[in-house]
């Protein structure tokens, strides 16, 4: 048997308190420990008007806690070759932690006051603040992620969470103060669900006390509403052009809404991707686009799927002058896998990519540790390794050209050019 299909064998779960989940691969030949964990916030759960207020709140929680100052904390991972590092996304906010064996329980106690016992002075407050604005003017600043940040506005509709940036915008996170973030810590932080993932050497009895006494219980009915977004329209597809006149490069971005991860038409979708924009070098995209025409630096193709929906993308990097014949391609691929079955090698290429970086992905402890959290996160459970290789032997071409008529539908998708004006 494969790692991925073992996992139900390999990996245990526990509940050491309500609204809590652990999960542990237990390891001898490996003196390293590795924790993957995530607490149900993030941006989905930042309260009206403040906009920012999660990924300020993440970034303050390796500031310095009650007892130990940043300078402490950097110098006691950093003595013993640890590490912690914290996230916000769209779902949840993220922590991590890596160590070898011998050092895990002086990790455990500052990952543990990290999450627990932050100091939120007001001046880290006011320094992360300024450092989240300047992030802020940055992203805006970049093609790429000024594009991102756009075209999510344009698909998804007003009201659902995912149609938000993360960081913010400049006005909400200028009105951010400590009690914002004092306040969104001990209303959302602190009663959301927990899962933790560890994988490594270790004694799983330790670490579900570890769990327990760091957590305590959680509200274990939280959910991201997901009957809301279901019910929200898209808005109708939108053609935008942002000028950057500074830019010597402008970035196609072309996308609509997709499926969420625990959608029945995720591996489909997923494997359509695999053979439009990522296969070989960016997939068919990027060898027409990219490496036949000459017309792109990058031209390529990726999902962005969460609990509460989704969306594909396609982006490419081009020189000004192309923009207009980029996009036509483009779209002209697009349309091609609708109107026409992909080959039966690219969908066995497609299923072998995805089932190899499974197994690649499992190859060390900070692999198994995040592919077993995600894999709670999305409910999708330990065996869905083994029941995913039982779907791929069911996916045809027939399937991969019904679900892009269902999402890649040009007429239905939307278009983001970022840069300098198209020259002639």
């Amino acid at each position: 048997m494969a790692l991925d299909t073992d996992l139900p064998r390999l990996v245990e779960e526990e509940r050491p308190s309500p609204g809590t989940k652990c999960l542990f691969y237990e390891t001898s030949s490996n003196p390293t420990v590795a924790i993957h964990g995530s607490i149900l916030a993030g941006t989905s759960s930042e309260p009206s008007g403040k906009s920012g207020i999660a990924e300020l709140t993440t970034r303050l929680l390796i500031r310095g806690t009650r007892r130990l100052s940043a300078a402490k904390i950097a110098d006691q991972l950093e003595s013993v070759g640890a590490a912690i590092s914290f996230r916000n996304s769209q779902d949840s906010i993220v922590f991590q932690a890596r160590m070898t064996s011998q050092w895990t329980e002086r990790v455990l106690s500052i990952l543990s006051d990290c999450l627990t016992k932050p100091a939120f002075t007001p001046r880290d407050v006011n320094r992360e603040r300024e450092a989240l604005l300047t992030d802020i003017r940055l992203r805006d600043d970049d093609t790429t992620r000024r594009g991102m940040k756009e075209l999510s506005t344009l698909i998804y509709p007003p009201g659902h969470s995912y149609r938000r940036d993360r960081f913010g915008t400049a006005e909400t996170v200028k009105r951010l103060d400590r009690t914002d973030v004092k306040d969104y810590f001990d209303d959302i932080i602190e009663s959301a669900p927990v899962i933790v993932a560890f994988a490594g050497q270790l004694k799983k009895k330790d670490k579900t006390n570890w769990v327990r006494h760091t957590f305590g219980d959680r509200d274990e009915n939280k959910k991201i509403d997901l009957k809301s977004r279901a019910r929200a329209q898209p808005p109708s597809p939108t053609r935008k052009e942002i000028v950057m006149a500074h830019k010597t490069q402008a970035d196609i971005l072309i996308g609509g809404i997709a499926t969420s991860r625990t959608d029945p038409d995720y591996e489909t979708l997923n494997l359509l991707n695999t053979v439009l924009g990522e296969l070989g070098f960016m997939g068919r995209l990027g060898a027409r686009v990219r490496d036949k025409e000459g017309l792109a630096y990058s031209c390529s193709s990726f999902i962005s799927a969460g609990l509460a929906g989704g969306s594909w993308t396609a982006l490419a990097g081009v020189n000004p002058r192309n923009i207009t014949k980029a996009l036509e391609m483009m779209r002209e691929e697009i349309v091609k896998v609708q109107k026409e079955p992909v080959q039966d090698q690219e969908l066995e290429d497609a299923k072998q990519n995805q089932l190899g970086s499974a197994l690649m992905e499992l190859e060390s402890t900070e692999g198994v540790a995040r592919t077993s959290h995600n894999l709670a996160h999305f409910g999708l459970g330990l065996d869905y390794f083994q029941k995913r290789r039982q779907l791929f032997s069911k996916i045809t071409r027939e399937d991969l050209q019904m679900i892009a008529n269902k999402y890649l539908d040009v007429s239905r998708l939307s278009t983001v050019i970022v840069g300098p004006r198209a020259k002639n």
